[in-house]
């Protein structure tokens, strides 16, 4: 629930700092519409411009008519600036019916004739722009280029609003990859511009957004201190509606911190204005948080009664996800009372609504793929053409060969010597070329081959192994909902197996990420081992990681899919080695080179080990194994007392 903070801070920059006029009255709409049959094109433009935007929260067919008069009337003036605005406005119409991919073109085509016009605030805007489309289509490194490419621009002008907007719209995005700690920096990278500017609503938003965020590193006490800052600007600004936002993240956190006295006042105050605004996803998304709360309170009663409630507002809101949560408290509260056939019910009906939800994923894993396959038939399509062009200059080619053979013929009594020798040369070049032709041709094939064998392979992977392993996991939170299973060994056994398919799950996924591509850059490989540590963070209280990695110039370095994989694969295993093993309070990995050598580092300080009588066990022969395979030298140094350290080199050609 306090994830909701996201969708009112990108309303907000969207509409209140990009067109500026949401708060204009009926006078004003009335004034313009007047203005509209101004004499002067340029002036009625400009009205339509206007007019479009002032109507684009409240009558979104309208205004998209304004805006497309707009741009026809700059077209015939031939007024690119205007032009460009227009296309801005037709954009931002299609972005509020999230018709994104419209509005992705319309920024573009603004975007382009910016650049000509040299436009650097303009083009900074339709940066900006872009990046809240492809955030909204997932696509979060496109969007994060983008914002980053607005966000230099601004830093140039100095212009600190959109600077501040811009490291908002930078921390949705890490936040929902849940790279919490960057997203935080960035929020309050934006809370202090807004609070140097005195921007009230700015200050207020972003408050609400590191309250949100700090509930992830469980520092509830600090989440609470913001929170209240973000309620009070609302208050005072009179913005009801997004009120509840902070008072559901304070809620949430004296939940976490066990004072439940004090959530429930905050849960029922959230609930009552989501109520007063009519948000349904909201009533229920909130109520579900307060439900469990009460199962944790053992109050089996009053949860049943939220949670009823709560399945009204989120049927009629039509948010299955939501749905399915709220069957799993219900399940648990009933078993709470005692009413274990209802409880079976309710559970049998959540795990049923889980399935249904793991199969929309799968299905739009399986699309995703499609569309991938369809991508790579298409480059395959384009090579052959390419392949059958090359053949049929090679025929015009010969044909002109020909027609000189002719011309050197009539010439033969003067030229013979050098026309031989000519005609024996060109014939080796078409040789050549043609030999060029069969390998290119043969490459393709085999290239073909191996892609689609790849594909065929993940997707089984996927579909058959991954939806198995699924069912494992979903039999045994089945067992554990529908009996009361009192043996604690067997309890124990069976989440054992649960954690132990989750993590085969994992891997799973590893590999055929690595399936799916013929190469990796070391940016995408850096990326992967940053998730893997962060994930770490979470699950192991009491270690501080670091990540260095010395030279952005890796960045450019490509290694193969088997190359990429055991990089990771040993990365991994070194860190699960320090965590299982070394006791250690911190874990370091460290990446340094250039694009012609590798080196990598994973450091603790642990109890350390004696190499000399200590064999290795198995994880460090799978790691040994790992490196030989792509030609690298492990280096192990430890003693007892004074922590490990793994070195792996790899030679240039990795």
């Amino acid at each position: 629930m306090h994830l909701k903070t996201k969708f009112i801070l990108a309303a907000f920059f969207l509409f209140g700092t990009i067109s500026g006029f949401s708060q204009a009255n009926k006078t004003k709409i009335d004034s313009l519409k007047k203005q509209i049959y101004s004499k002067s094109s340029v002036s009625k433009a400009k009205s339509l411009i206007l007019l479009s935007d002032e109507l684009l929260s409240s009558n979104p067919e309208n205004s998209l008519l304004y805006a497309q008069e707009a741009l026809r009337t700059s077209q015939e003036i031939k007024n690119d600036s205007l032009v460009s605005v227009s296309y801005n406005s037709i954009a931002l119409n299609y972005e509020t019916r999230s018709k994104l991919d419209s509005a992705l073109f319309y920024h573009k085509k603004a975007l382009a004739i910016r650049g000509k016009l040299k436009d650097q605030v303009g083009t900074a805007d339709s940066f900006n722009n872009m990046g809240i489309c492809l955030d909204q289509q997932g696509k979060f490194q496109e969007a994060l280029e983008n914002y980053f490419k607005a966000l230099k621009i601004y830093e140039r002008k100095k212009d600190s609003e959109k600077i501040a907007m811009t490291y908002v719209n930078i921390g949705i995005v890490y936040k929902t990859q849940k790279e919490y700690e960057k997203s935080l920096d960035y929020y309050k990278k934006a809370n202090a511009i807004y609070a140097r500017n005195k921007s009230e609503f700015g200050f207020a938003a972003t408050s609400g957004n590191i309250g949100s965020v700090l509930i992830d590193f469980k520092k509830f006490s600090e989440s609470i201190r913001y929170s209240e800052l973000a309620k009070e600007g609302y208050q005072k600004l009179g913005y009801g509606r997004y009120e509840a936002y902070p008072i559901s993240n304070i809620a949430i956190a004296y939940d976490s911190l066990k004072e439940y006295d004090k959530a429930e006042g905050f849960y029922l105050q959230a609930i009552n204005l989501h109520k007063k605004f009519q948000n349904d996803y909201e009533i229920g998304n909130i109520s579900n948080a307060y439900s469990r709360s009460l199962n944790k309170q053992s109050k089996f009663k009053e949860s049943i009664r939220i949670s009823e409630e709560a399945l009204r507002y989120i049927k009629k809101a039509k948010i299955f996800p939501l749905e399915v949560n709220a069957l799993k408290n219900l399940a648990n509260a009933y078993a709470g009372v005692g009413n274990y056939l209802k409880a079976y019910e309710l559970s049998s009906a959540y795990s049923k609504g889980r399935d249904v939800l793991f199969e929309e994923e799968k299905t739009k894993a399986v699309f995703e793929l499609e569309t991938q396959y369809e991508t790579e038939k298409k480059e395959r399509e384009i090579l052959v053409q390419r392949a059958k062009i090359a053949e049929n200059e090679l025929k015009i080619e010969r044909k002109n060969l020909m027609i000189m053979a002719f011309v050197f013929l009539l010439l033969l009594s003067i030229l013979m010597g050098w026309q031989f020798f000519n005609r024996q040369k060109l014939k080796n070049l078409q040789l050549q070329k043609e030999n060029e032709l069969k390998d290119a041709l043969l490459k393709i094939e085999t290239q073909n081959k191996l892609q689609e064998q790849r594909l065929r392979i993940s997707r089984d992977l996927h579909d058959n192994i991954g939806a198995q392993l699924t069912f494992i996991i979903s039999s045994i939170d089945n067992l554990k909902y529908g009996f009361r299973i009192e043996d604690e060994k067997l309890q124990n056994r069976l989440t054992g197996i649960s954690e132990f398919t989750k993590e085969t799950i994992y891997e799973l996924r590893d590999t055929i990420w690595a399936m799916n591509k013929n190469q990796i850059t070391f940016e995408d490989l850096k990326s992967r081992i940053s998730n893997f540590i962060d994930n770490a963070k979470i699950s192991s209280i009491g270690i501080d990681f670091r990540f260095a990695y010395s030279n952005d110039n890796l960045n450019k370095k490509i290694v193969t899919s088997v190359e990429g994989m055991n990089i990771y694969r040993i990365i991994q295993e070194a860190i699960n080695n320090a965590i299982k093993h070394s006791e250690a309070s911190k874990i370091a990995v460290t990446i340094d080179g250039d694009e012609n050598k590798l080196a990598i580092e994973v450091t603790d300080n642990g109890k350390g080990f004696d190499l000399e009588t200590s064999n290795d066990g198995n994880g460090l022969n799978n790691i040994r194994k790992r490196a030989k395979e792509i030609g690298g030298e492990i280096e192990l140094n430890s003693k007892p007392g004074e922590g490990t350290v793994m070195k792996l080199f790899l030679p240039q050609q990795v």
